[in-house]
């Protein structure tokens, strides 16, 4: 009588197992399809200077239309099935606390900055939304995550070589989600889109 009791108690655990397997298959699946910005929402964008009280804080950034952020957020949201935030004001940083601290402060006020970014065209220049990156670190009081946009921008590559910064120090993202911490926290981020890119970003309209 116990061996097919055990039997039974196995092959159920097995069927579990498989039925986790493929559960974590569909998402990982759901995750990876294109994701989609409307054309008419890349077409505002706005430069801003931000209080940056940390050393990886923003200082300048190119803030889009709420409906860029907005629109991604609710495709996150509903394939992710965990719990997000959404940061207060999604922006691309364009130069953080730290890099201004370090060498552009001797040339340029933060004003004087923003007077000169508005002078290269950034606010014109749309940047353009090439695909989906997911950070995720598993730490002893949980789950740190981010979900951040990649952009093809390179007029802000380019102002960040004039001003004497590494264009390459601070890849052109854009946070539209995360989890367990101050997204701030992950800056800066170096994205390599053949390593990092979970999806592709697709514009339609």
């Amino acid at each position: 009588m116990k061996k097919p009791l055990l039997l039974k108690i196995a092959a159920g655990a097995v069927l579990l197992g498989l039925f986790g397997f493929l559960f974590i298959g569909s998402i990982a699946d759901t995750r990876a399809e294109a994701y989609t910005v409307d054309r008419a929402h890349l077409q505002s964008w706005r430069l801003v200077l931000e209080p940056a009280s940390g050393p990886n804080d923003p200082l300048l950034v190119l803030q889009p239309t709420t409906e860029l952020a907005g629109g991604l957020f609710k495709q996150i949201f509903s394939r992710s099935m965990e719990s997000l935030n959404s940061p207060a004001a999604p922006s691309i940083p364009i130069i953080l606390r730290s890099e201004f601290d370090k060498g552009i402060g001797d040339q340029f006020t933060p004003q004087s900055l923003l007077a000169a970014a508005k002078a290269a065209g950034l606010e014109s220049a749309a940047p353009s939304p090439r695909c989906l990156v997911h950070r995720r670190i598993s730490e002893p009081g949980g789950v740190r995550q981010a979900f951040l946009v990649f952009f093809d921008a390179p007029a802000i590559a380019e102002f960040r070589r004039r001003v004497g910064v590494e264009p390459d120090a601070l890849s052109p993202i854009m946070f539209v989600a995360g989890a367990g911490g101050e997204l701030n926290g992950w800056l800066p981020q170096r994205i390599d889109p053949a390593a990092d890119c979970l999806a592709a970003v697709e514009i339609v309209g």
